[in-house]
């Protein structure tokens, strides 16, 4: 039977929790960013088995988060799209893409963002 867990911790708590997930063997299904008004949710999926392990945080927009692509080489591509996308604010990437990894030069910023959205609806 698959099982789904959500956890709800502190941007303190990320790197010892993705070290502690990793330990036990889970591997990194995705991580995504929702714009949530004055804050973002920031939820890291790992897979375990046939399980599901949710890491989620919530934090200021003006808040940084750490990166946890020094556990996880391959969490860089996510991290780096939730910046280019969101504005999250991810320090400690060990490759950075200076939100230039999916956007053109000409292409607006932070097209997830919901300010930047609605200042695009109303041009």
């Amino acid at each position: 039977m698959r099982v789904i867990k959500d956890y709800q911790i502190s941007k303190e708590q990320l790197l010892l929790e993705v070290e502690r997930l990793v330990k036990e063997g889970a591997r990194l299904g995705t991580a995504i960013c929702i714009d949530e008004g004055e804050e973002f949710e920031v939820i890291y999926n790992f897979q375990k088995g046939l399980d599901s392990v949710n890491l989620r945080l919530r934090v200021k927009k003006e808040d940084e988060v750490p990166s946890i692509s020094s556990i996880l080489l391959g969490a860089v591509l996510a991290e780096n799209e939730m910046r280019e996308m969101t504005g999250l604010k991810v320090t400690g990437m060990v490759l950075d893409f200076g939100e230039r990894m999916l956007l053109a030069d000409e292409s607006p910023r932070f097209p997830l963002l919901r300010v930047a959205r609605q200042r695009e609806v109303s041009k």
